[in-house]
């Protein structure tokens, strides 16, 4: 029972912390909403964007790079919008404020917070992959959902950053499980952390399931098939080495996981991911100039 108040205590530490969390910025929040709204025209999308003279020069860069292709230089956001894609501008909307509010950590040692980033991008770009090929429907919000899926680390690192560097330090000392050490120390996990980010945020409910269930998809109330995907994801960039999350041993994925899958008749297995790796690194290597935006 004293054990039981002992990480009550903590929890509460955790969440009073978390009240300080940031807000998204106005024009990403507003952005959006407008994304999602389908009467939305690329042109209304534009003049909100232009409003803000930083996110209107990185959007151009982006919809400028060797990614899209276009054959004449990209001069406004509406022609870029056209170009991108809706999807693509808030992505990157949403992607490029993430960065900017967490710009200011540092590294600690066994943890590259530029490694971390990747690890990020990676996540977001195979759960697009994964999903376009298995699960057409909701291909659109995955790369978010796999950007963001291991937001919470970033929040404990600014937050509660000797709790943090006590975690990275363990594990890598013990060569311990990170989500073991993490309850040990927090009283709570990174992905309930970030969940609560997404609620503050307003994300849609499936990404804030797909942080917080990420590691366990089979517990989620709603979008198994996209959360599982997540899980996915972090599974082939580990075994691929994009970036690093701070985990020293990728986790195998669950048969719960695999699961979800069979009872949706989608045809997925281990084999199927690790075949996906040769895909996996051409599309990193096409989203090198974003990366090189953003980090």
């Amino acid at each position: 029972m004293i054990h039981h108040s002992k990480s009550l205590q903590r929890l509460k530490a955790v969440t009073e912390k978390i009240i300080g969390l940031p807000t998204l910025p106005t024009i990403v929040a507003k952005m959006l909403t407008l994304v999602d709204n389908p009467r939305t025209s690329a042109s209304s999308l534009s003049r909100l964007i232009s409003t803000d003279q930083s996110l209107t020069a990185r959007i151009l860069k982006i919809a400028n790079s060797a990614y899209y292709g276009y054959p004449r230089q990209i001069a406004t956001v509406n022609t870029a919008i056209v170009v991108m894609g809706f999807n693509a501008v808030k992505e990157m909307g949403l992607s490029l404020s993430v960065f900017d509010m967490f710009a200011d950590l540092s590294s600690v040692a066994h943890f590259d917070i530029t490694q971390y980033w990747r690890h990020s991008i990676g996540c977001g770009i195979a759960s697009k992959l994964i999903a376009r090929r298995y699960y057409t429907d909701k291909h659109g919000e995955a790369f978010v959902a796999g950007l963001l899926h291991d937001i919470g680390k970033v929040i404990v690192n600014r937050y509660m950053h000797d709790e943090f560097v006590e975690i990275i330090t363990t594990v890598a000392k013990d060569n311990d499980s990170y989500d073991d050490v993490e309850i040990k120390i927090l009283g709570t996990h990174h992905g309930q952390i970030g969940s609560w980010l997404a609620e503050k945020w307003l994300l849609p409910v499936f990404i804030s399931q797909a942080i917080q269930y990420h590691h366990f998809p089979w517990l989620a109330e709603k979008n198994q098939i996209s959360v599982a995907i997540v899980s996915l994801a972090d599974y082939l960039c580990h075994i691929s080495n994009a970036g690093a999350s701070g985990r020293i041993n990728p986790l195998e994925i669950d048969e719960k996981t695999w699961n979800i899958f069979r009872e949706n008749n989608i045809s997925i297995d281990v084999e199927a991911i690790k075949n996906m790796q040769n895909e996996f690194y051409l599309e990193l290597d096409k989203n090198d100039t974003v990366q090189s935006l953003i980090l």
